[in-house]
C-alpha cells in the first residue's frame, strides 16, 4: 500500500469512533479535562469535607506568575500538537496498531505494569536533566515552575519543547520499549494523564482515590513546586524508586500540615467568628 492511500485510510476508516486510533488520539485529552475540572470545582466550592483534606503547605512560598487563562491556553495547544504528531505516527507506522494482533489479559497487564516504570525512567532522567542543567531549566523547565503552587489543569503546563521532550517522546518510547499493542497503551497513557492530574490538584485520599496506592502523589509532588524541594522528588508519574535509589528523596510530612491540623484549624476559625444577630 502507498503511502498516501495509506494517509487516507488512517483519516477515513481508522480515526471513526470506536476504533482504537480514535481512543488514543480522544480519550487521553478528555481524561484530562474531566478529572481537571472536577477538582477545580472543587477549588472554587471550598466545601468543609473536601477543604478537609487539601494539601496545604506550612509555608505557602511564593505566589504562581501565571494565569489561569494563559495555563489553559498552553494546555489546549499542546494537546493539540501531541494529537497531530500521534496522526504523523499512525502514518509512518501502518502496523502500530495491528503488529501485535490479539494478547491475552495477563500479557497485556503484565505490558501495562511494564508500561508504567518504562514511562516512570523516561520522565524522572528528563525531569532531572532539566533541573540540574541551567540552559534547559531556564528555556524549558522553568515554564512549568511558574506554577509555584500547582492546581489540578495546570498539570501538562509546560514549554513546547518541553511537552515535545517529556511527554509526547515519552510516550513514543513507553510504547515501544514495553512493546505495547494500541488498546493497552490507550490505557496507560489516559491512566498517565489521570495520574499527572491528580499530582498537581492538591488534594490527599479519600477526595484523591489514588493518593495513598502510588507512594508519588499531590503531596510528594507539591514538595517539588516548593522552592524548597526543587531539587528533589524528580520521581513522576507513578512510583518514587528512582529517587530513593539516587537519594533525591525528599519527604513531604514535615512540610505540610496533616488533615488532623487541617481539622482543627477549621473548627477555631469558625468558633472565632462572630455570631449572626437574629
Amino acid at each position: 500500500m502507498d503511502m498516501w492511500t495509506h494517509t487516507k485510510q488512517v483519516f477515513t476508516e481508522r480515526l471513526r469512533p470506536g476504533t482504537v486510533e480514535f481512543s488514543m488520539l480522544v480519550y487521553q485529552p478528555v481524561a484530562y479535562w474531566l478529572v481537571a475540572c472536577f477538582y477545580d470545582l472543587l477549588d472554587h466550592l471550598k466545601l468543609p469535607l473536601t477543604e478537609r483534606y487539601k494539601v496545604v503547605r506550612r509555608d505557602p512560598g511564593r505566589s504562581n506568575t501565571v494565569t489561569r487563562r494563559q495555563v489553559i491556553l498552553r494546555v489546549l495547544l499542546q494537546q493539540l500538537i501531541q494529537a497531530a504528531l500521534n496522526l504523523g505516527l499512525f502514518i509512518l507506522d501502518a502496523d502500530m496498531c495491528s503488529r501485535y494482533g490479539s494478547r491475552t489479559f495477563m500479557h497485556q497487564a503484565v505490558r501495562f505494569v511494564l508500561g508504567l516504570y518504562v514511562m516512570d525512567t523516561w520522565q524522572y532522567w528528563i525531569h532531572r536533566l532539566m533541573h540540574n542543567n541551567t540552559f534547559l531549566y531556564k528555556h524549558m523547565h522553568s515554564v512549568h515552575h511558574t506554577l509555584m503552587i500547582p492546581y489540578a489543569y495546570g498539570a501538562l503546563y509546560n514549554s513546547i519543547l518541553e511537552g515535545l521532550l517529556l511527554d509526547t517522546m515519552g510516550g513514543v518510547v513507553t510504547h515501544y520499549v514495553a512493546g505495547l499493542d494500541c488498546p493497552t497503551a490507550v490505557c496507560v497513557f489516559t491512566f498517565g494523564n489521570i495520574k499527572t492530574v491528580l499530582d498537581h490538584c492538591n488534594y490527599r485520599g479519600p477526595i484523591n482515590p489514588l493518593h495513598n496506592i502510588f507512594p508519588n502523589g499531590a503531596a510528594y509532588h507539591d514538595i517539588h513546586h516548593d522552592i524548597r524541594g526543587t531539587k528533589a522528588n524528580f520521581s513522576q508519574p507513578f512510583f518514587t524508586h528512582w529517587d530513593w535509589l539516587l537519594n533525591t528523596f525528599m519527604d513531604p510530612a514535615p512540610l505540610h500540615f496533616t488533615v488532623e491540623e487541617l481539622r482543627q484549624q477549621q473548627e477555631e476559625k469558625k468558633a472565632g467568628e462572630p455570631k449572626k444577630q437574629r
